[in-house]
């Protein structure tokens, strides 16, 4: 993550280091991304970028750490709105995610962080972390428990696990142009339903 060097910067200079980061994070894969590319984008010396970040893996991560700030907090506001049905809200927080990123840059950024996630199986977030966001739809009850089929506290967290991949991976296929969005979400109705219903037979 970030050094303190670069939170002591002041905002403006702050948001022009990190719109250079997302810039070049668009517009390649995190692999072929330049941090000299970066840095003449930021107007800033090769020296001071090594001042702010350890090396680009630590700017990646910071990118990361954003995008999933930013989720945890639209889920919390998309549970609450449905009275926390994790199911639909699975279902709504695929909806805003797609129509969040419909300029090309933004998908381009989003389909790079969604895949490293699915590459890293979110290793790159540290457990602690995971926990957070289970304990933020936990403690808070934002999530109604009632309407979950649980045999103890491990069976939650397979649930969110196994919900965050299927809208993950369906968020994958449309910001990659594999389907629309149209089709992504009868897709991922569908695949929680089936979820909902049980997959064997009674």
């Amino acid at each position: 993550m970030p050094k303190a060097t670069f939170y002591n910067l002041n905002k403006e200079k702050r948001e022009k280091i990190d719109n250079a980061i997302k810039k070049e994070f668009s517009r390649t894969s995190f692999s072929n991304a330049s941090i000299s590319r970066i840095i003449e984008d930021a107007q800033i010396p090769r020296g001071s970028f090594y001042q702010y970040f350890e090396d680009k893996e630590d700017a990646i991560k910071y990118t990361i750490e954003n995008f999933i700030e930013t989720e945890k907090k639209e889920m919390k506001k998309i549970l609450e709105k449905n009275n926390g049905d994790i199911f639909q809200a699975m279902i709504d927080l695929y909806i805003h995610v797609v129509q969040q990123n419909e300029k090309q840059e933004d998908l381009n950024l989003c389909r790079n962080i969604l895949q490293r996630l699915k590459e890293d199986n979110i290793s790159i977030i540290t457990e602690s972390r995971k926990e957070n966001l289970k304990n933020k739809m936990d403690d808070k009850n934002i999530v109604n428990k009632q309407k979950l089929n649980l045999r103890d506290e491990k069976d939650f967290e397979y649930i969110i696990k196994i919900l965050t991949i299927v809208v993950r991976n369906e968020t994958i296929q449309v910001i990659s142009k594999l389907k629309d969005k149209d089709q992504g979400k009868k897709d991922i109705e569908r695949e929680i339903e089936l979820l909902k219903e049980g997959l064997a037979k009674k």
